[in-house]
């Protein structure tokens, strides 16, 4: 068991909705915004040297063994650059040939008012991370985060819509963003409805009219759901925002999940009858129809599919903690809002048709849970005297009625 001071050590690091946004509540950005509209605070992030600053770029951007063809990107007067444009043929760590990043030619297009975009500081920043995995918590899919550099008055790219829905968070300097009327119904990164898909005329015409100007000052939060037609140009000097995007599983993911599972049934190996032999042809597919609805409604398979996708989370939110070794079970807190209500001398946690009945002395380390979005083991059991056989069942209750989810420790 790790000791509650390596908990208290960690807690600092967690980065929670409440630090992302100051005026809404989680439960009512989910309700009003969240894959909905837009929605903008000034002034949300009070520290933002916490996240990011030009000083983190100037750092990342001086390791240049970072930067490839794949991980940077410039763009101007609304055209991405051709890497060829801005990097030289090296070597990779594993002898492979790349396209590297080449200083001089990067800072010559850097001089003309080209917008420097640096991708993966998720997975390279910790100021970064921590607000990723924040999303990551609440949208409940993989979010990516880039970097966007610009200079004022020229714009890097053209109106256009994203796959995924952004949080821009505004570091440094001023951008100006016009928020159009337009949006592209479930956009995502397959053929027929990525933005490249679009010609400029369509893009034009399908953006409608501008709904909202809004003028990004630092602390502020843009949240854009996916499909949104927008643009932007820095409206001082140089303007940092990072940008964050989280990219959703869509209908066909638990379908393909599906698949996986049915080719091991004798029933769906089944050969399909001879195409001369419509009748039993169509007898045979509308069989086959009957069992993947049934399959498809079955709790047991949409259990497997909440896990696949917590899975896919999972190893990013628990934090390693070397030197200490020892195994400490953190759990994912439910977003939704469950109660917490006196019942004689019990109390009872309850939500939906959910109800756990829990003794009294267990009744304010469960409130701390409720006010979390990660919990861990030792950080409950520094919380009560209760023995820890019986803090960990509470949990196993919890975790049964999909109160909190089980991280990979």
């Amino acid at each position: 068991m790790v000791h509650a001071a390596t908990y208290q050590e960690l807690i600092v690091e967690i980065f929670e909705f409440s630090n992302l946004f100051r005026k809404i509540s989680r439960s009512e950005f989910l309700e009003r915004y969240h894959d909905k509209a837009f929605y903008h605070e000034p002034g949300a992030i009070e520290d933002l040297s916490s996240v990011f600053s030009w000083d983190g770029v100037n750092d990342l951007f001086n390791r240049p063994k970072l930067w490839n063809a794949e991980t940077m990107e410039l763009a101007i007067n609304g055209q991405v650059l051709a890497p060829t444009l801005y990097c030289r043929p090296a070597m990779g760590r594993l002898g492979d040939r790349i396209l590297r990043p080449d200083r001089e030619k990067v800072n010559h297009f850097l001089r003309k008012g080209a917008t420097l975009v640096l991708d993966y500081l998720e997975g390279i920043h910790p100021g970064v991370r921590k607000v990723t995995n924040c999303i990551e918590r609440l949208t409940g899919t993989a979010t990516s985060a880039n970097a966007y550099c610009s200079w004022q008055s020229v714009q890097g790219y053209s109106s256009h819509f994203d796959t995924m829905c952004v949080f821009a968070i505004q570091i440094e300097g001023e951008k100006a963003w016009n928020i159009y009327n337009g949006r592209v119904n479930e956009p995502m990164a397959i053929p027929g409805a990525r933005p490249s898909d679009f010609s400029r005329e369509q893009h034009d015409k399908q953006k409608g009219s501008v709904a909202r100007k809004v003028v990004m000052r630092p602390g502020d939060v843009l949240y854009l759901p996916r499909g949104l037609y927008h643009d932007a140009i820095a409206t001082e000097t140089a303007s940092l925002h990072l940008s964050f995007g989280a990219t959703y599983l869509a209908g066909f993911s638990a379908v393909s999940l599906l698949i996986h599972e049915l080719q091991r049934e004798e029933f769906f190996r089944r050969r399909l009858p001879h195409f001369d032999d419509g009748e039993a042809l169509s007898g045979f597919l509308r069989e086959v129809g009957e069992q993947v609805a049934a399959r498809m409604a079955d709790g047991g398979f949409h259990r497997r599919v909440a896990t696949h996708m917590l899975d896919n989370l999972s190893d990013k939110m628990a934090d390693h903690r070397l030197p200490a070794r020892n195994a400490d079970q953190c759990f994912l807190v439910t977003r939704r809002e469950p109660r917490l209500v006196r019942r004689g001398q019990d109390w009872r946690l309850e939500l939906g048709d959910a109800q756990i009945t829990l003794a009294a002395a267990l009744a304010p380390m469960v409130r701390h849970v409720l006010s979390r979005e990660l919990v861990w083991i030792s950080e409950l059991l520094s919380l009560t005297k209760r023995p820890e056989a019986e803090v960990v069942d509470l949990l196993r209750e919890m975790e049964r009625h999909a109160l909190i989810w089980p991280i990979a420790a």
